[in-house]
């Protein structure tokens, strides 16, 4: 867990020095922007059909854009994941068609298996990782996000397990790891300003 925080730190305090050694346009403004992507996503999988609410928020150096992102994942299982995502301006005129990749870290966040209801034991981190395309409506500085992606969220629960030891003459809990991936495809609706 240290070191994905170090490594979170790492990235912002180079965006930061980045963005200090930045060029000054002629009207004295940077040329790198920040922006923040911010979507509501529709996710439909084999399991169910759910929502996910994700804000990524970063800087766009010329035609890429860079950012951390977080949010609420509600499919399956109630996760926060935490990514870094890199956008590419594949279309480049008033409005923009983006391809975007990102991957991360999925936090458990609720203690109950919703699936499968007998199953107890505490939730490990999980990995996430997706990509897809954004159309972008753009009004000034801002636009409407419209898009779809593919996404994977990876669920890992730590089952209890008892067996009877007859050595000792008592149960004992021999945990058993469960791992959940979880495909899905997501419709994306949001804002960027």
């Amino acid at each position: 867990m240290k070191r994905y925080l170090l490594l979170i730190l790492v990235y912002a305090c180079t965006i930061t020095f980045v963005q200090a050694q930045d060029k000054i346009s002629k009207n004295n403004t940077p040329q790198n922007k920040f922006h923040s992507f911010n979507t509501v996503q529709i996710l439909n999988g084999s399991s169910t059909t759910s929502l996910a609410i994700n804000t990524v928020n970063g800087f766009q150096f010329g035609k890429l854009f860079t950012g951390i992102g977080t949010g609420f994942d509600y499919y399956y299982h109630t996760s926060v994941p935490l990514f870094l995502e890199a956008r590419f301006n594949l279309i480049d005129c008033k409005n923009k068609l983006q391809l975007f990749a990102n991957g991360g870290l999925s936090f458990s966040f609720s203690t109950q298996n919703k699936k499968f209801e007998y199953n107890a034991g505490p939730y490990k981190t999980g990995s996430t990782y997706g990509g897809g395309l954004d159309y972008l409506i753009t009004s000034g500085n801002q636009a409407f996000i419209l898009g779809v992606a593919f996404s994977n969220k990876q669920v890992i629960q730590m089952v209890n397990n008892y067996l009877w030891n007859s050595l000792l003459n008592k149960w004992e809990n021999i945990p058993t790891k469960d791992i959940y991936s979880l495909n899905r495809i997501a419709i994306r609706l949001g804002w960027m300003f």
